[in-house]
């Protein structure tokens, strides 16, 4: 073994042995653990939270939007401003594989891998409940429009009378 390795040895010159130096050194870089694996893991999870975030923030203004805009097309009311406020941040239903034994029932939530992660499998999302409605119109003055606003509000929206308030604007904001 000793007379083939001296006899390969002495057959190369010195850029051959540069080129395996190097060869050697890229192998231990790729192989070098660098953590990168965590932090992306890290990152994609922090978007996931960002962009649920930001679906439930835009189905809150997107709910006042079309409530303020519904509202200004009824007779009498005018220029409105609307306020949601929300009992919760919604929540998700998530699939469950469930094993009976006898009396004995065990639920265990089923998880899908994404590559680097494992997330739970929602089978549905329930948006926030809306809590209360604040409604500031031109038409708030007027009897008749405060009531028709609050009917319009409640049958819309599963909120309860007490809960809706309707209020003259400004002269500041006309």
């Amino acid at each position: 073994m000793n007379s083939i390795l001296g006899k390969w040895i002495k057959k190369r010159n010195k850029s051959d042995f540069v080129v395996l130096i190097l060869l050697g050194v890229m192998v231990m870089i790729v192989a070098m653990p660098t953590g990168a694996k965590q932090s992306q893991k890290e990152t994609q999870t922090q978007e996931q939270k960002e962009q649920q975030l930001q679906t439930e923030d835009s189905y809150k203004e997107q709910l006042q939007q079309q409530l303020k805009e519904l509202l200004e097309h009824m007779d009498g009311v005018g220029k409105t401003r609307v306020m949601l406020t929300f009992s919760d941040e919604g929540t998700d239903q998530l699939d469950k594989n469930v094993t009976k034994d006898g009396n004995k029932k065990e639920e265990t939530t089923v998880v899908y891998d994404t590559g680097d992660t494992r997330q739970p499998y929602v089978i549905c999302r329930q948006m926030p409940k809306i809590e209360g409605v604040v409604v500031v119109a031109q038409g708030g003055g007027n009897a008749k429009t405060v009531t028709e606003i609050s009917n319009a509000v409640m049958s819309l929206f599963p909120v309860e009378a007490h809960k809706v308030v309707v209020v003259k604007m400004s002269v500041q904001e006309e």
